[in-house]
């Protein structure tokens, strides 16, 4: 995954420990972060980042965590995105700014822009995510990126709102605070995430329109995106780091490849390269997740096998046979001869 600022980290860190009273320290060790000596000004591999958030965040027993995130992000910490959106000609060519120069943002997720005769949707469609988590960064990207657009308004006096939006899960408890914050209905359980804005107000001339302004900092803004153009060092441990985090249902080559912000031809290229195919990542991430529910007694194969995403036992025993020569039960047999 690209490299991305490190600020939605602090945000996050700041709202853990002063607010949740979560201890971060022990986790960012882990990691190779000192809590201390986190500089705002340094970026993190989003893949890094995720690892991070996939530890601390179900510890949180809140139903507005992802609220509460995303309305921590600050105008200031989008640096030279944030100008650029403010000297947009109209509002349309800002949300047009923010769909091209999406991987300066904190997102976990593809955003698009979908023009019709009367509104325009900017549709965000979430990359696949570990369910404890999942619907945390949902709402908080959806909060966050309203948060700069309400940001950018009060900056230069705007009040553009949503005519609807939409969410991908179920109408929570809280539901209310939501459409407050929003200010326009929401509609739930749909396929993916959604804003919709309509047409006159997409054409409003931006009053911080500064065309001379505005190329430098398109300048910068590409500047910026050359230089976090995803890592490829070692892309084929990241993956399986990547894919560890999932059970039941494993995303695919083309969703890795696009959490990953790297085209997917170039990302099986890379993982060639380094003689680790996706499909070979993927085996290995299987069993030794296999190896380590085996050592479970409770579990049974069953179980197991539904944990790995196979629909059928006879698949998964048919899969550990061809990784380690053995079936399962012959395998829990001997670990359990070596332990007793």
């Amino acid at each position: 995954m690209s490299e991305r600022s490190i600020l939605a980290l602090i945000y996050t860190i700041d709202l853990l420990e002063t607010e949740k009273g979560i201890d971060c320290g022990p986790v960012l060790a882990r990691h190779g972060l000192d809590r201390g000596k986190l500089d705002p000004n340094s970026e993190i591999g989003r893949d890094r980042e995720l690892l991070i958030f996939t530890e601390l965040l179900p510890r949180v027993n809140d139903p507005m965590l992802g609220f509460d995130m995303g309305s921590r992000f600050g105008f200031a910490g989008y640096g030279q995105l944030a100008m650029l959106l403010m000297t947009s000609e109209t509002a349309f060519q800002g949300f047009q700014f923010g769909v091209k120069y999406q991987a300066l943002t904190y997102l976990y997720g593809e955003i698009a822009l979908v023009p019709g005769e009367q509104t325009t949707a900017l549709e965000l469609y979430p990359i696949p995510l570990p369910p404890e988590v999942s619907r945390i960064l949902i709402d908080r990207d959806m909060v966050g990126t309203f948060k700069l657009i309400n940001d950018i308004q009060t900056q230069l006096n705007l009040d553009l709102k949503p005519v609807e939006v939409w969410m991908p899960y179920p109408r929570p408890a809280h539901a209310e605070a939501f459409e407050d914050y929003f200010g326009c209905p929401i509609r739930y359980d749909q396929p993916h995430c959604k804003a919709v804005i309509r047409n006159q107000d997409m054409g409003i001339r931006m009053p911080g329109y500064n065309k001379m302004a505005q190329d430098m900092y398109r300048e910068q803004c590409d500047a910026m995106l050359a230089r976090r153009e995803a890592p490829t060092a070692d892309l084929g441990g990241r993956v399986a780091a990547y894919l560890n985090l999932f059970v039941r249902s494993f995303p695919t080559a083309e969703q890795v490849a696009q959490a990953f912000g790297i085209p997917e031809r170039t990302f099986r290229r890379q993982l060639s390269k380094e003689n680790r195919p996706f499909q070979g990542i993927m085996d290995q991430v299987r069993q030794d997740k296999a190896r380590r529910y085996l050592e479970d007694s409770e579990r049974s194969v069953a179980e197991i096998a539904e944990l790995l995403g196979y629909s059928e036992s006879a698949a998964f025993v048919r899969a550990f046979e061809r990784w380690t020569g053995v079936t399962p039960a012959r395998h829990r047999r001997d670990r359990n001869g070596m332990n007793s």
